[in-house]
């Protein structure tokens, strides 16, 4: 039986370079394709693989919940190996993640820091070719150290928010939640209830606006204007980022193309893509449909029943129903709202695809909070909460006196 740490190692060769002729982590010669990944690689490769579109996740889901029932380390190894190079690159990444990081063989076992799994996602293109060409030409093993390349200048009044908003920290932080409340997660198939995700996709969220509220107020400048018109142009934003992937059937790492600019002045569009659809009209229907629950303090199943929110657990069903994870009371009704959001923000340059553009990055999990709009469209999702929590009677003596008691017993 394998120690933790020959399964870290083993696990780490997956996120590392190597070449088509280096030798995998299973071994040399790969058997056949296993017949329980069939089905995969629907995704094209080269793709930029989105934490928000519920076809790359529905795969994506297919795959980790394969890995996560691999019968020992071996089989999960060989598994991974051949889905590897099947499945497209990013997809991969996310759901191997995942079933890492819920296999009980694994428990011990890390997922190595993504920023490091890749840069491409958090530092812009212009500081990694100074880095790649400073390595080129260095004669020695000093640490090069090159500037990071500014994505704006003080023309744009957020631009004095890129320190909090590109920090690396958060971002990343953004990316691992999502990995440990996967959208597509099924407890019925990973036996695992992952208890509280709806309220905790609210209280999450709602921390990060927070502080970007305090930062916002240190610089002198006003709290987070949410993003609650759907008709309204909104300001735009370039990340500077392109995605570099690391394909093993080819020599050198792939690029899959950069993450679109959005000019200033552009606003909410019907999607018509072949990989995105959506409409804005759709949008505004679940938007209606979402506050209604949230002021009647019920909603409504797929059956039509009238489910009350109770004080309890009222908030845990509104965010599934917000997010909405697989777990929403009823997505044919109140469909998909916050995911979509994010899909149109991210393609308001190119809704119908007519110029073959690749999405904005609101598009993922990883590169999502670099954009002012992440937060405005947050910023109205916790207002939706808001709406809900101003209907639920204030605490009484009773239901603190337990808190106040343990709190004074700690001391």
């Amino acid at each position: 039986m394998s120690t933790v740490r020959e399964k870290q190692l083993r696990i780490l060769s997956f996120f590392t370079y190597r070449s088509a002729s280096s030798e995998s982590p299973t071994t040399k010669d790969s058997p056949a394709e296993d017949i329980r990944l069939k089905g995969l690689g629907r995704l094209p490769k080269g793709v930029l693989f989105s934490g928000f579109n519920i076809v790359h996740l529905n795969e994506a889901r297919d795959l980790y919940e394969i890995l996560y029932a691999a019968k020992d380390f071996r089989d999960f190894l060989t598994l991974a190996e051949q889905a590897r190079r099947l499945v497209n690159e990013g997809l991969f990444v996310y759901a191997f993640s995942v079933a890492i990081m819920h296999r009980d063989d694994l428990v011990g076992v890390k997922v190595p820091p993504f920023q490091e799994a890749r840069p491409d996602l958090f530092i812009p293109a212009e500081t990694i070719f100074q880095a790649i060409k400073a390595d080129r030409k260095r004669k020695d093993d000093k640490p090069i150290i090159v500037d990071i390349f500014k994505t704006g200048n003080n023309l744009d009044p957020e631009y004095s928010l890129t320190y909090f908003r590109e920090d690396v920290g958060i971002n990343v932080h953004h990316f691992h939640w999502h990995l440990v409340y996967p959208l597509t997660w099924r407890p019925e198939v990973m036996r695992k209830v992952k208890d509280r995700k709806g309220e905790l996709f609210y209280y999450m969220h709602q921390q990060m606006v927070a502080r970007y509220d305090c930062e916002r107020l240190g610089l002198g400048l006003k709290r987070v204007i949410p993003f609650q018109n759907f008709a309204e142009k909104f300001g735009g934003y370039s990340s500077h980022l392109t995605s570099f992937i690391d394909d093993p059937d080819h020599e050198v790492p792939q690029t899959t193309g950069n993450y679109a600019s959005r000019s200033d002045g552009l606003g909410l569009l019907d999607l018509s893509r072949s990989d995105y659809g959506g409409q804005v009209e759709e949008l505004e229907r679940w938007k209606d449909r979402i506050m209604q629950a949230a002021h009647l303090g019920a909603v409504l199943d797929e059956s039509g029943r009238v489910v009350p929110l109770a004080v309890e657990t009222g908030i845990d069903v509104l965010g599934a129903l917000i997010e909405a994870s697989y777990e929403s009371i009823n997505s044919t009704y109140y469909g998909n709202f916050h995911n979509t959001g994010h899909n149109m923000i991210s393609l308001v340059h190119d809704p119908d695809g007519r110029h073959k553009e690749n999405p904005g990055v609101m598009v993922d999990t990883a590169t999502a909070v670099r954009d002012p709009m992440f937060f405005r469209w947050h910023r109205y999702v916790d207002n939706m909460f808001t709406e809900y929590k101003n209907t639920l009677p204030s605490y009484e003596q009773t239901d603190v006196s337990g808190l106040l008691q343990k709190t004074e017993f700690s001391h």
